[in-house]
Protein backbone atom coordinates (compact mmCIF):
# COMPACT_ATOMS: atom_id res chain seq x y z
CA UNK A 1 0.00 0.00 0.00
CA UNK A 2 1.48 3.19 -0.11
CA UNK A 3 2.03 5.99 1.81
CA UNK A 4 -0.98 8.21 1.00
CA UNK A 5 -3.10 5.09 0.28
CA UNK A 6 -2.11 4.13 3.97
CA UNK A 7 -3.16 7.37 5.21
CA UNK A 8 -6.34 7.75 3.67
CA UNK A 9 -7.23 4.23 5.25
CA UNK A 10 -5.54 5.21 8.50
CA UNK A 11 -7.74 8.55 8.74
CA UNK A 12 -10.65 7.94 11.44
CA UNK A 13 -11.06 10.86 12.21
CA UNK A 14 -14.79 11.57 11.94
CA UNK A 15 -16.98 11.74 14.59
CA UNK A 16 -19.95 12.61 13.75
CA UNK A 17 -19.33 16.26 13.62
CA UNK A 18 -20.38 18.56 10.15
CA UNK A 19 -17.13 18.51 7.75
CA UNK A 20 -16.35 21.74 6.21
CA UNK A 21 -17.86 23.18 3.51
CA UNK A 22 -15.41 22.03 1.26
CA UNK A 23 -15.96 18.11 2.53
CA UNK A 24 -13.60 15.48 4.35
CA UNK A 25 -10.09 16.85 3.66
CA UNK A 26 -8.55 13.37 3.33
CA UNK A 27 -11.12 11.60 0.71
CA UNK A 28 -10.64 14.91 -1.57
CA UNK A 29 -7.03 14.35 -1.76
CA UNK A 30 -7.54 10.44 -2.85
CA UNK A 31 -9.98 11.55 -5.42
CA UNK A 32 -7.51 14.22 -6.70
CA UNK A 33 -4.96 11.13 -6.44
CA UNK A 34 -7.35 8.12 -7.90
CA UNK A 35 -8.19 10.85 -11.01
CA UNK A 36 -4.59 12.25 -11.51
CA UNK A 37 -2.82 9.55 -10.70
CA UNK A 38 -1.15 8.73 -7.16
CA UNK A 39 2.12 9.57 -7.69
CA UNK A 40 1.68 13.27 -9.77
CA UNK A 41 3.46 15.55 -7.52
CA UNK A 42 0.69 18.13 -9.07
CA UNK A 43 -2.38 16.74 -7.05
CA UNK A 44 -1.38 18.97 -4.27
CA UNK A 45 -1.16 22.27 -6.79
CA UNK A 46 -3.76 25.32 -5.49
CA UNK A 47 -4.78 24.95 -8.86
CA UNK A 48 -6.44 21.58 -8.62
CA UNK A 49 -9.88 21.83 -6.53
CA UNK A 50 -11.43 19.13 -4.95
CA UNK A 51 -15.01 19.58 -2.97
CA UNK A 52 -17.02 16.40 -1.61
CA UNK A 53 -20.71 17.01 -2.23
CA UNK A 54 -23.74 14.94 -1.99
CA UNK A 55 -24.31 12.79 -5.06
CA UNK A 56 -23.15 13.61 -8.68
CA UNK A 57 -26.55 15.67 -9.12
CA UNK A 58 -25.48 17.36 -5.88
CA UNK A 59 -22.00 18.40 -7.57
CA UNK A 60 -23.40 19.23 -10.39
CA UNK A 61 -25.91 21.85 -8.62
CA UNK A 62 -22.62 23.41 -6.69
CA UNK A 63 -20.53 23.33 -10.38
CA UNK A 64 -23.87 25.09 -12.31
CA UNK A 65 -24.17 28.05 -8.65
CA UNK A 66 -20.58 28.43 -8.94
CA UNK A 67 -20.42 29.10 -12.74
CA UNK A 68 -23.54 31.20 -12.44
CA UNK A 69 -21.67 33.41 -10.29
CA UNK A 70 -18.31 33.81 -11.32
CA UNK A 71 -18.20 32.44 -14.65
CA UNK A 72 -21.59 33.29 -16.61
CA UNK A 73 -21.08 32.19 -20.31
CA UNK A 74 -23.30 29.53 -22.36
CA UNK A 75 -22.95 25.87 -20.92
CA UNK A 76 -22.25 23.35 -23.94
CA UNK A 77 -23.49 19.79 -23.25
CA UNK A 78 -22.98 16.60 -24.89
CA UNK A 79 -26.25 15.39 -27.44
CA UNK A 80 -27.04 12.99 -25.48
CA UNK A 81 -25.78 13.59 -22.37
CA UNK A 82 -27.35 12.27 -18.37
CA UNK A 83 -30.71 13.42 -18.42
CA UNK A 84 -30.30 15.52 -15.46
CA UNK A 85 -27.86 17.71 -16.91
CA UNK A 86 -30.04 20.11 -19.36
CA UNK A 87 -32.29 20.54 -16.01
CA UNK A 88 -29.96 21.03 -13.14
CA UNK A 89 -28.27 23.58 -15.15
CA UNK A 90 -30.97 26.00 -16.51
CA UNK A 91 -32.31 26.07 -13.62
CA UNK A 92 -29.32 28.04 -12.28
CA UNK A 93 -29.81 30.53 -15.13
CA UNK A 94 -27.28 29.11 -17.23
CA UNK A 95 -27.72 29.14 -21.11
CA UNK A 96 -27.56 25.34 -22.44
CA UNK A 97 -26.41 24.43 -25.75
CA UNK A 98 -25.38 21.23 -27.15
CA UNK A 99 -22.23 19.75 -28.94
CA UNK A 100 -22.67 16.45 -30.94
CA UNK A 101 -21.05 13.37 -29.75
CA UNK A 102 -23.09 10.60 -30.26
CA UNK A 103 -23.37 8.76 -34.20
CA UNK A 104 -26.07 6.46 -34.27
CA UNK A 105 -25.24 4.80 -37.00
CA UNK A 106 -22.05 3.96 -36.18
CA UNK A 107 -23.26 3.62 -32.12
CA UNK A 108 -19.57 5.45 -31.74
CA UNK A 109 -18.71 8.82 -31.08
CA UNK A 110 -19.04 11.87 -34.06
CA UNK A 111 -15.99 13.20 -33.27
CA UNK A 112 -15.80 15.12 -36.15
CA UNK A 113 -19.31 16.50 -35.47
CA UNK A 114 -17.95 17.58 -31.58
CA UNK A 115 -14.42 18.89 -33.20
CA UNK A 116 -17.19 21.23 -35.51
CA UNK A 117 -19.07 22.55 -32.93
CA UNK A 118 -16.85 23.10 -30.55
CA UNK A 119 -14.83 24.89 -33.09
CA UNK A 120 -17.89 26.60 -33.54
CA UNK A 121 -18.63 27.39 -30.03
CA UNK A 122 -18.50 31.09 -28.73
CA UNK A 123 -14.90 31.81 -27.16
CA UNK A 124 -15.19 31.49 -23.29
CA UNK A 125 -17.85 29.48 -23.80
CA UNK A 126 -18.18 26.67 -20.50
CA UNK A 127 -17.90 23.00 -22.28
CA UNK A 128 -18.90 19.65 -20.05
CA UNK A 129 -17.13 16.43 -21.13
CA UNK A 130 -17.52 13.06 -19.50
CA UNK A 131 -13.86 11.67 -18.28
CA UNK A 132 -14.78 7.94 -18.76
CA UNK A 133 -18.28 5.72 -19.48
CA UNK A 134 -20.15 8.64 -21.53
CA UNK A 135 -22.81 8.49 -19.85
CA UNK A 136 -25.73 7.57 -21.18
CA UNK A 137 -23.96 5.85 -24.13
CA UNK A 138 -21.25 4.24 -23.04
CA UNK A 139 -18.94 5.87 -25.78
CA UNK A 140 -15.12 7.65 -25.09
CA UNK A 141 -12.90 9.34 -26.74
CA UNK A 142 -9.28 7.89 -27.29
CA UNK A 143 -6.56 9.64 -25.95
CA UNK A 144 -5.37 10.79 -29.47
CA UNK A 145 -9.14 12.31 -29.52
CA UNK A 146 -8.47 14.10 -26.10
CA UNK A 147 -5.83 15.58 -27.33
CA UNK A 148 -7.75 17.21 -30.26
CA UNK A 149 -10.83 18.15 -27.80
CA UNK A 150 -7.96 19.69 -25.29
CA UNK A 151 -6.33 21.66 -28.36
CA UNK A 152 -9.67 22.97 -29.33
CA UNK A 153 -10.56 24.09 -26.00
CA UNK A 154 -7.67 26.04 -26.07
CA UNK A 155 -7.33 27.41 -28.86
CA UNK A 156 -10.86 28.84 -28.67
CA UNK A 157 -10.83 29.69 -25.36
CA UNK A 158 -12.80 27.45 -23.95
CA UNK A 159 -13.61 26.12 -20.40
CA UNK A 160 -13.35 22.96 -19.92
CA UNK A 161 -15.29 21.35 -16.94
CA UNK A 162 -15.49 17.15 -16.34
CA UNK A 163 -18.14 14.94 -15.10
CA UNK A 164 -16.08 11.59 -13.31
CA UNK A 165 -19.15 9.76 -12.13
CA UNK A 166 -17.16 6.62 -12.40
Amino acid sequence: MRKVEAEIVADHSIDKEYLPIDGYDTFNKGARMAIFGWDNPEVNNERIATLQTLSGTGALRVLAEFLAKFKPAPLYLSNPTWGNHQSVFAAAGIQVREYRYFDKKTKGLDFAGMIEDLENAAPGAIVLLHTCAHNPTGVDPTEDQWKKIAEVCKRNALYPFFDTAY
